[in-house]
């Protein structure tokens, strides 16, 4: 990150805890809300993009943040370069790879993060046949 990208985020983690309160009892259940949300339990883990939208929801300038789950064609793409590419091709052993990649523990692919899902896309074609 640029020394401006690195304030501007500083800033935005500011006005997000200045503005808490509007919606969160205490800082227990605006945790919860980024753990369901955003996948972390603290503001300095997350994008510029998903401070502004976690203050923007502060504000009360959007009802609820959608969480970004992985989408159909990810989940297609996912199990054909499954089948293509592993020697163990069982749903258990694609979890496996899965956690290592996304480091955190996965139960489903279903429950991914869209951006976990590139990531474990990305992984998958560099495998070698």
């Amino acid at each position: 990150m640029t020394p401006k990208q690195t304030a501007y985020k500083k800033a935005l983690i500011k006005d997000i805890q200045i503005n808490k309160r509007n919606v969160f009892l205490d800082d227990e259940q605006r945790r919860e809300f980024m753990l369901s949300r955003f996948g972390v339990e603290s503001t300095t883990k997350l994008s510029i993009a998903q401070l502004k939208q976690l203050l923007d929801f502060c504000l009360r300038k959007v009802s609820d943040v959608v969480p970004n789950i992985i989408t159909e064609p990810q989940v297609h793409k996912i199990e054909k370069l499954w089948s293509v590419k592993a020697r163990d091709k069982s749903s258990m052993a694609l979890l496996v790879f899965a956690n290592r990649i996304c480091k955190r523990t996965i139960y489903d692919i279903l429950t991914l993060k869209k951006d976990e899902a590139t990531k474990l896309i990305v992984a998958l074609e560099r495998l070698k046949v």
